[in-house]
């Protein structure tokens, strides 16, 4: 039986034979097994099933977030994060905007986006473009202004803008 480390080194020389290859057939190889990983996963670790294919939904998206992560990101933001989800997802929803766009972002991606260019940016904004301190800013203009900016990064058509790589993931 192999060491936990020469199953993963043998795991990653696999994986890049794979990914690097012009084969279709490894490639459904590869497949096939993490079929039947994911099944044994479901059947005994439902959790940590929902974690990996919240994690593979990113393939569908150009950037993505899964709540756990985003939670973690906003949760360590300096400083502090000025929307909860759940303030966020209430004003977002006053005011009908939508919160995600195939396959742009999902609403996970926005709220993370939003209060990032909110803490990095809004102070600036206030001063050098409103010209008004930050607190005299309509709650419905500030949101609004803030999606606009994080949209601008999220569909940004040269794609040098990437949530997961902007937090490390």
């Amino acid at each position: 039986m192999m060491t936990a480390e020469e199953m993963k080194k043998e795991f990653y020389e696999l994986y890049d034979m794979m990914a690097m290859s012009h084969d279709v057939n490894n490639m459904r190889t590869f497949g096939n097994v993490h079929k039947e990983m994911m099944v044994w996963m479901i059947q005994n670790k439902p959790d940590l099933a929902q974690e990996w294919i919240g994690k593979l939904e990113s393939i569908k998206w150009c950037n993505y977030l899964t709540q756990k992560e985003a939670e973690k990101i906003v949760s360590e933001m300096v400083p502090k994060a000025p929307w909860s989800r759940e303030v966020w997802k209430n004003a977002m929803q006053s005011l009908g905007l939508p919160m995600e766009e195939e396959p742009y972002y999902n609403s996970c991606a926005l709220w993370v986006v939003m209060n990032q260019v909110y803490t990095d940016h809004a102070q600036t904004i206030a001063d050098n473009i409103l010209k008004k301190p930050l607190a005299e800013i309509p709650a419905d203009q500030l949101v609004q202004g803030i999606r606009a900016l994080a949209l601008d990064l999220l569909k940004d058509k040269d794609k040098n803008y990437c949530v997961r790589s902007y937090f490390d993931l």
